[in-house]
């Protein structure tokens, strides 16, 4: 700790020293002219899109210093974060409070959740190589299928210009981070890769976390009527778990020796091919994650292990038409995934498989030069050898005048039940059908100051079949039933050439189980953040401030009663000084020191001083 102290003192006697290059004050494009492909399975501008988008930049990250996607997803109204303890443990999403299994995830389009349980654990997703984030809120099962209840984060890392960078830093309780990043963009080939690794000794004794993450991808365009490509990424990590339950279940104790460990490897294959006014892309990708689990000590269970795959071919074709741009395609998905643990296998090579069809139109007609309408309607069957066939209609229109936008959205989802809760002993029941929803909002985009936006968007989502363990029965049934809605508000704007801010809130006004009428548990009525930052020449400062309301959870020992999470607030601030070719930086996590907890049970991590150098 001392030495990161005095690191931190000599960072701020450099640039009396040093010869700094300006760097410059605002973007060169406005958040409204931001282009996203998720939306629409088509790129369009977020001025456009009749959808509630927030994008997040390579700027941005670098902005904020963040080393995980979950960092900078905590800022995005409608999303909720809740982190098991310390970075690298099990972090869960919630979408307008909905089930962290009821979000779809994307790495360039390839799916990430997890077939065995549903959802993405967001413990261990490096921002290394990533150049834009799109999160889409609302149900788009009409485009995903599965799992896009709520909505889809689609993580992209296809390079906009060419350049190498690093990240070197070293920061209080044993942090060390290494990344190297490189990339190379023409007119004809666009070319990236990363590295990371990163080792962490936690804040408590086997807490430590180790991690190597990696990708890669290449898209060579022979003409401009053919392209060929391929991404990859690969993460590795190994953890320590500082407590467990004891014997009776009564009390939380040490544990030194368990441990989680595992990789996740996905590979994508895509083609372009234009002929004529057709444009068709298909993707072939495959998703492989397995995690490990051992502990000794445990009186139950010692050890697991969960392999799980995922391979899916996706093509889709789009064209115009007097009627607007048609986007037509299908999806061939299986999924397997086995389970052993030390009492022998859960199960083994238990499939699923799914075929699915999709359409969708966007239109759009000017009302005069400075006013058009958008509208994106579409719908999607989807059929699984497990359950049956699902359809999700969904249907959105934005008014845009000038540079203001009005739009309403109404569509359905659903989620198939996932492999384990089909066949997992004793719980599992093969008989279960797919969770729903239907959902509607409306939504008002302003521009605000210099290159700023402002959104406000009101939602409404009632969740049907829900599976949940049923008390009478002794397995999962659908039997679950939930209303939610709410506000997301969300502005950002850059108040002067020098001065820079966003603020984001959410207000949960109702997320309850209709049966019991009590609220879900980790979704806070309130939450939000507030970022402010000033450039003054070389110097960089920017702070953050999230607030995360009270909220219900649970009891991780016995009786696992019911119990009031209190409400937090953490505070980050980084320095950053923009040299030539280098910018060393400060940046102090929780800054206050705050005692808190985003799960009952396990404490979330304490102050952090990190000192860095990125070029």
């Amino acid at each position: 700790m001392k030495r990161v102290l005095a690191l931190s003192a000599l960072f701020f006697v450099v640039p009396a020293f040093a010869q700094s290059t300006p760097q410059p004050t605002q973007p060169t494009t406005s958040i409204s002219d931001r282009i996203v492909v998720t939306a629409s399975s088509l790129p369009e501008s977020v001025q456009d899109t009749p959808a509630a988008v927030t994008v997040i930049t390579r700027a941005d990250i670098d902005a904020r210093a963040a080393l995980d996607v979950a960092d900078v997803l905590r800022e995005v109204p409608g999303l909720v974060l809740a982190r098991s303890g310390s970075p690298g443990k099990a972090t869960s999403l919630f979408t307008r409070g909905a089930a962290s299994t009821q979000t779809l995830v994307l790495w360039n389009g390839v799916v990430l959740n997890n077939p065995y349980f549903s959802g993405y654990d967001w413990g261990r997703f490096s921002t290394v190589g990533i150049e834009q984030i799109e999160v889409v809120r609302g149900p788009y099962s009409a485009l995903y299928g599965s799992e896009a209840m709520a909505g889809v984060v689609n993580v992209l890392t296809t390079p906009r210009s060419s350049g190498v960078h690093g990240d070197f830093e070293s920061g209080s309780h044993g942090l060390r981070n290494a990344a190297l990043s490189g990339a190379y963009a023409s007119d004809s080939i666009q070319a990236a890769g990363s590295y990371e690794h990163r080792a962490d000794d936690g804040f408590d004794p086997n807490d430590d976390f180790h991690q190597n993450s990696a990708s890669g991808n290449v898209k060579w365009s022979l003409s401009d009527a053919f392209s060929l490509g391929g991404a990859a990424r690969h993460t590795s990590y190994n953890l320590g778990i500082p407590f467990n339950t004891n014997a009776a279940g009564t009390a939380l104790v040490p544990s030194l020796d368990r441990r989680q460990n595992g990789t996740e490897t996905q590979i994508a294959v895509p083609v372009t091919l234009t002929l004529g006014r057709f444009i068709s892309d298909l993707t072939l990708s495959d998703n492989h994650r397995r995690d490990d689990f051992s502990d000794p000590a445990d009186p139950f269970t010692t050890s697991t292990s969960t392999d799980a795959k995922t391979r899916r071919a996706r093509l889709t074709t789009r064209f115009l038409t007097p009627a607007g741009t048609i986007v037509a395609g299908g999806e061939y998905q299986r999924d397997l995934v086995n389970d052993v643990t030390n009492f022998g296998p859960n199960f083994l090579d238990k499939r699923r498989t799914d075929h699915s069809l999709f359409v969708e139109d966007r239109y759009s007609h000017p009302f005069s030069q400075t006013a058009h309408f958008e509208l994106s309607a579409g719908v999607r069957r989807d059929r699984f050898d497990t359950f049956g066939s699902q359809m999700s209609p969904r249907v959105a229109a934005a008014i845009v005048s000038g540079s203001t936008k009005w739009r309403a959205a109404y569509g359905t989802g659903f989620r198939a039940p996932s492999l384990g809760e089909l066949y997992y002993p004793f719980f599992g029941n093969a008989a279960l059908k797919a969770e729903s929803t239907r959902s509607y909002e409306i939504g008002y985009d302003a521009p605000m100051g210099r290159e700023g936006l402002f959104s406000l968007t009101y939602f409404n989502s009632h969740y049907r079949n829900l599976i949940t363990f049923d008390p009478v029965t002794f397995v999962s049934q659908n039997i679950g039933r939930v209303s939610a809605d709410g506000i997301e508000l969300g502005a950002t704007d850059h108040v002067s050439a020098n001065v820079y801010t966003a603020f984001s809130y959410t207000y949960l006004h109702r997320d309850e189980d209709e049966t019991t009428g009590l609220r879900l548990l980790r979704r806070p009525k309130h939450s939000g953040s507030l970022a402010a930052g000033y450039r003054s020449g070389a110097i960089d400062t920017n702070i953050a401030i999230l607030r995360t309301g009270a909220r219900d959870d649970s009891m991780a020992i016995f009786p696992f009663s019911r119990v009031t999470n209190s409400g937090y607030t953490t505070i980050d601030v980084n320095v950053q000084y923009r040299l030539a070719h280098v910018s060393p930086f400060v940046k102090i996590e929780n800054l206050r020191n705050a005692a808190y907890q985003e799960v009952v049970g396990y404490a979330s991590p304490g102050r952090r001083v990190i000192v860095g150098v990125k070029f």
